[in-house]
């Protein structure tokens, strides 16, 4: 495996890296200087220079692009190993803001992180390693305090301490990943603070800038989001709109942290815009409604859909204002103030509620009523000659309001008339984006729903009917008590037997005349050439 490499012999500014393998080869020269490096045979130097190179194609292949080498073919030898704690289940950060003051309220700030920034172990192997001497290294870690760097740099001599004349190295970079934050106490959560003692002893093997806790904190936080963003471009995940799983490279995540395939968010919101329903145009997750950013929707629908886009968006917005009204003129829109109002750009007045010319003090006319007058209007004789054009936009307001009289219903939310080609009640006003039902033009809500209005309307129906039964019933009681003669006596109504007009009350027990309601004590006397007609037929029932 390939690996990055540095050489350190030319001028100038160096990096962190850099400058501590500059610092471990001023510690090798020293110490060869002051004789603490030993005069070892031929024999041994090559057995300890074959047993470094063997460790050097071990920790290659172990930790790959982790594994900093500086110098082709430099002797002795120096590296830096990039270390990664091991926190499969991410750990708890507790940052003291305190910085010295008892009082200061809220003293912890807590947040959590997947990934702690690696801690930088370089090393320099000399001559006499690993037979006699152990490398030379130097430890950096941005989060932690001088002070316990310095214990960690103690414990690595501890290892070398109890396995000396053997290769360490990897077994530093175990301990490192593995158990020391358990070393240092923070099994469950990492504790920042500023260092209480300044008089504590820093081991000079201890590198890196001394940061205050704001500093650590913000590089913490960033370097975990840039990891996690690493994470999630090279893992797989399903999109909730096509099921399909993918790379993470091809996906879009929105301010709201869901995310979706950059495919499918773009047919997403090109569908929306053709359509009109640019207020649907959010988080395609069923429990979101995040937003989605103008600077991502331009790159997703190009010039000419976010054109659309932002001129569908800025009339939405209008329409939902209950202060703006629509010019009937010049369609500019306009401030509504008591019902009225005045566009800007032709300076027409008009009234809101029925858009013609602004009536003060004049209740505004209904539909209906402004349907009559139309119609008046198109009966005029001058109307009907000449200014056809005139004539025709007249023609199209009376079809207009007898259309929407007859098939629209108008949203109760905001009052645009709707109409419906098929489908159920449950209607979604494209304009509001509310519901409502459209067989008695209520808003759909817990009280009032689909299924309750069709109780309703069934009740309603049935009422109806027996309404009509009813009126059917009193209707031919009126027309059989037509057809009665209430009795002179007790004005009981009865009826002819046939055409005969000799009545017998049954209530009161008399004869009496249909024709001249007389009682009857014998009917030849009262039958005959000088009295009445026995038999005779009803006017209006023959």
């Amino acid at each position: 495996m390939e690996n990055a490499r540095a050489d350190v012999h030319g001028e100038g500014d160096l990096s962190p890296s850099q400058e501590a393998a500059r610092m471990l080869r001023g510690m090798a020269l020293r110490d060869r200087q002051e004789g603490e490096e030993l005069d070892l045979p031929d024999e041994q130097l090559r057995s300890n220079d074959q047993l470094q190179q063997d460790e050097m194609l071990a920790l290659e292949a172990i930790y790959g692009d982790n594994l900093h080498v500086f110098g082709e073919n430099s002797v002795p030898l120096s590296f830096q190993i990039l270390v990664h704690c091991e926190i499969p289940d991410g750990i708890s950060v507790s940052v003291d803001l305190r910085q010295g003051v008892d009082d200061y309220p809220n003293n912890w700030f807590t947040f959590s992180v997947k990934h702690l920034a690696p801690i930088s172990l370089t090393c320099l192997m000399p001559p006499s390693y690993p037979s006699h001497h152990p490398p030379y290294f130097t430890l950096g870690v941005e989060w932690l305090d001088s002070v316990k760097v310095s214990s960690l740099c103690h414990m690595l001599d501890s290892i070398w301490a109890q396995q000396p004349g053997q290769e360490v190295v990897f077994e530093w970079v175990q301990w490192l990943q593995s158990s020391m934050l358990s070393h240092l106490g923070f099994d469950r959560r990492l504790i920042i603070r500023q260092s209480d003692s300044k008089m504590d002893p820093v081991d000079v093997r201890v590198v890196g800038d001394i940061l205050s806790v704001e500093e650590i904190v913000e590089r913490l936080i960033s370097y975990n989001e840039e990891q996690c963003h690493e994470t999630f471009l090279h893992g797989l995940h399903v999109c909730t709109i096509c099921l399909r799983e993918c790379t993470g490279i091809d996906f879009i995540e929105l301010p709201c942290r869901h995310y979706f395939r950059g495919r499918c968010m773009e047919t997403y919101s090109k569908m929306h815009v053709k359509e009109g329903s640019v207020l649907k145009l959010v988080c395609p997750d069923e429990k979101c409604d995040g937003f989605v950013p103008p600077n991502l929707l331009k790159r997703l629908l190009g010039e000419a859909d976010f054109e659309r886009w932002e001129r569908l968006i800025l009339q939405k917005t209008l329409d939902l204002m209950a202060d703006v009204a629509y010019c009937p003129r010049c369609e500019t829109p306009c401030l509504e103030d008591d019902d009225t109002a005045q566009c800007s750009n032709c300076h027409f007045s008009f009234c809101t509620r029925c858009r013609g010319r602004r009536h003060i003090g004049a209740k505004c006319i209904t539909p209906e009523e402004k349907l009559l007058s139309l119609q008046e209007r198109e009966k005029v004789p001058n109307l009907s000659k000449g200014n056809t054009g005139h004539k025709v936009n007249v023609a199209n307001e009376i079809f207009s309001i007898k259309e929407i009289l007859r098939s629209c219903v108008a949203c109760p939310h905001c009052g645009v008339a709707i109409s419906r080609a098929s489908g159920c009640n449950h209607i979604l006003c494209r304009n509001c984006d509310k519901s409502f039902c459209y067989s008695c033009g209520k808003a759909v809500n817990q009280d009032h729903t689909s299924e309750q209005c069709k109780i309703d309307r069934e009740k309603l129906r049935v009422k109806v009917e027996v309404n009509d039964v009813m009126k059917k019933m009193q209707k031919d009681l009126r027309l059989t008590l037509s057809r009665a003669h209430p009795c002179s006596n007790c004005h009981q109504p009865n009826f002819k037997v046939g055409n005969n007009n000799h009545i017998f009350c049954g209530t009161c027990q008399v004869h009496y005349c249909a024709l001249c309601q007389k009682r009857v004590y014998k009917s030849t006397e009262h039958y005959g050439p000088r009295g009445c007609k026995q038999h005779t037929v009803d006017l209006g029932f023959a």
